[in-house]
C-alpha cells in the first residue's frame, strides 16, 4: 500500500508542477533570471499618453488610406491585360445554378481575342 502511495504521490508532484507552469505568465517565469524594476504610477501615465498620441495619430492615417482607395483606387493604377483562361468559363455550365453568368468574362481587363493582334503587348 506505502508503494502505491508513493507512486501516486510521484506522480501527481509532476502533474501538480505541470498545472503550476502553465498557469505561470512569462513575466512570472523569468523574473527570477532578468529582473525588472518596478514602475511608478507616474512612468504607467507617461507610457499610456505616448500610446494614445501614437493611436490619435494612427487613426486618421488609416482613415486617410482607406477613403483613398476607396475613392482613387489603387486596383486602377495598372493596366495588365488578362488571358482568358479557359476554367474562367467553368461557371457557363449548363444546369448550374447561377446560369449563363460567367465569373470574370465581363472584367474590363479580360481580353476578348487571345493571341493578342499585332503591336499589342502579350504581358499578363
Amino acid at each position: 500500500m506505502q508503494a502505491l502511495r508513493r507512486s501516486a504521490s510521484a506522480v501527481l508532484t509532476g502533474v501538480r508542477r505541470m498545472g503550476t507552469d502553465a498557469s505561470m505568465t512569462q513575466d512570472k517565469l523569468w523574473a527570477r533570471h532578468f529582473p525588472k524594476p518596478a514602475e511608478t504610477p507616474e512612468q504607467i501615465k507617461k507610457n499610456i499618453s505616448k500610446e494614445m498620441v501614437g493611436f490619435m495619430l494612427l487613426g486618421p492615417v488609416g482613415v486617410a488610406f482607406m477613403l483613398y482607395d476607396f475613392v482613387v483606387g489603387l486596383e486602377e493604377e495598372h493596366h495588365v491585360t488578362i488571358p482568358p483562361y479557359p476554367w474562367m468559363r467553368i461557371r457557363r455550365f449548363p444546369g448550374m445554378p447561377w446560369g449563363e453568368d460567367g465569373l470574370f468574362e465581363k472584367h474590363p481587363r479580360v481580353a476578348k481575342v487571345w493571341p493578342p493582334e499585332e503591336g499589342l503587348p502579350a504581358k499578363h
